[in-house]
This record gives C-alpha cells, sequence and structure tokens, in this order.
C-alpha cells in the first residue's frame, strides 16, 4: 500500500512512582496526563487509564469528525454531547480486548428539517472515523437527535 500523506503524532512517556505514567507530547504543548492501569487490574484510583483513553478517542473521533462534515454541509450544531461506553472481554485465551464501544451522540439542532440531515451527516461521520476503521471492535452509534426551536424573544 502507498501512502502520498501521512501525519505522526509523538508522545513521551514516562514512568512515575506508584506504576503510573505521565504522557506528554511536545509537538502539540498539551498539558502532561497521568496514566495508569484501572483499579480493578492493581491500579489506582482517580488516574485515567488506557482503557478510558480507548472509548475517549473513539467517541471524539465521532464528534470531531461530525462537526466537520457538519460545518462543511453548513448544518449549524446548537449543542453535541456523547456517553460512551467500551467493552472489555476477556477471550478464551485469557487476554482482554475491546469487543464493543457503542456511542451515544445527542445532537441538538433548531429544526426538524435539521434532525434529518443531523442523523444523515452523523452516519456519513461514522463511515469516515478514522480511528473507528482503525480499531477491531465493533462500533455502534445510537443517535438522539434533539430539536430545540428559537423563539424570538417576546
Amino acid at each position: 500500500m502507498r501512502m502520498s500523506e501521512y501525519h505522526e503524532y509523538r508522545l513521551h512517556l514516562r514512568r512515575l512512582a506508584g506504576g503510573s505514567g505521565e504522557l506528554s507530547s511536545e509537538d502539540y504543548e498539551l498539558p502532561p496526563l497521568e496514566v495508569a492501569p484501572p483499579p480493578q487490574f492493581g491500579g489506582p484510583a482517580g488516574v485515567w487509564t488506557p482503557e478510558h483513553l480507548f472509548v475517549a478517542s473513539v467517541a471524539a473521533c465521532l464528534m470531531t469528525t461530525f462537526q466537520a462534515v457538519a460545518s462543511m454541509s453548513q448544518l449549524d450544531i446548537l449543542d453535541y454531547a456523547d456517553d460512551p461506553t467500551g467493552r472489555l472481554v476477556k477471550s478464551e485465551d485469557r487476554r482482554y480486548r475491546f469487543d464493543l464501544v457503542v456511542l451515544r451522540p445527542r445532537v441538538v439542532v433548531d429544526s426538524e428539517t435539521k434532525a434529518e440531515r443531523a442523523r444523515r451527516l452523523l452516519e456519513k461521520a461514522k463511515e469516515a472515523c478514522l480511528v473507528s476503521r482503525s480499531v477491531s471492535a465493533r462500533v455502534v452509534v445510537e443517535p438522539t437527535i434533539e430539536v430545540i426551536s428559537r423563539q424570538p424573544p417576546t
């Protein structure tokens, strides 16, 4: 496969005391992010885990892809929120893997006409999302489109 365009995302990870680590990236001047195993695998509470970051990556990719598709289509979105869930399973080979990520985007628009467009554009975004296309877990999108009419002030 020949790649005509590519992007690299460089990170730095260093171990901290107690078994957690700190992610950083000078490329984008990102703030450090502490990461550790989840408590059920011996990690401390209150620290982002690779499992959380995996699910967050899938959800954030859908959101940002949808925003780009909506913008290109000149669809004004009033709000977007999601409550994603990832399911980690232990396979017969006794190794863990994500087999399912469920995204529940809630998109708010101001008319029924825009609601149908938002639904179609979410489907386009799901097909275009590079993170979803890069993982082996099944990604399911269960959207809710809400219409809030903008009433002129009286």
